[in-house]
């Protein structure tokens, strides 16, 4: 993601986005109500400057969802007697598909990305690279610092994530691992 696509979203949108996916969504959603839904928290997940030459309108259209749809970076939907639904991963894959939108990504590097995906790999897509807010606006403590070096956010479990600057992985020995891995021990 480009420097200029900073995204910050607060701490609760994150809690929002499990609260949802506890969600009973075992009748699914029809196609309007789910169009709905990603259009109300897609903008949580947009840039705060969004470049002229973005090709992404302000809002998903059932037209736009049905192209991605096409093309295989969101899932076909079920069937429910004469009509279909859509589940929470069809959710998932709206939100992410906004958001790369956003970054300049094209519809084929996002039917790439996307494709196999489950639930916890797209929860991962769509708040890799973003900057969550805690409650009163200040930054979360110990949050990678924002000094140009490019960021990976691992979710390990529920409440627990690893934050990787790119070049630390390459850099780290076995010892230097076995250190990072003991000092996790002792804050778990």
């Amino acid at each position: 993601m480009s420097a200029d696509f900073k995204i910050r979203i607060p701490e609760s949108a994150v809690h929002e986005l499990d609260e949802v996916e506890k969600m009973d969504w075992g009748d699914g959603l029809g196609l309007p109500d789910l169009i709905s839904w990603i259009n109300q928290i897609a903008e949580r997940f947009r840039p705060n400057s969004i470049d002229e030459s973005a090709r992404s309108s302000a809002e998903f259209s059932p037209r736009s969802f049905r192209h991605y749809q096409t093309m295989g970076c969101i899932d076909a939907p079920k069937r429910a007697g004469k009509s279909v639904v859509y589940g929470f991963k069809h959710y998932l894959q709206g939100l992410v598909i906004r958001k790369l939108l956003w970054e300049k990504m094209s519809s084929e590097q996002i039917a790439t990305l996307m494709s196999g995906k489950d639930t916890g790999e797209l929860k991962r897509l769509l708040l890799e690279g973003i900057e969550i807010v805690a409650a009163g606006g200040s930054e979360k403590a110990d949050f990678p610092p924002t000094d140009g070096g490019t960021w990976k956010r691992v979710v390990l479990a529920p409440g627990v994530e690893l934050h990787l600057e790119s070049s630390t992985r390459r850099a780290l020995s076995k010892k230097g691992v076995e250190g990072i891995l003991e000092k996790m021990r002792e804050h778990l």
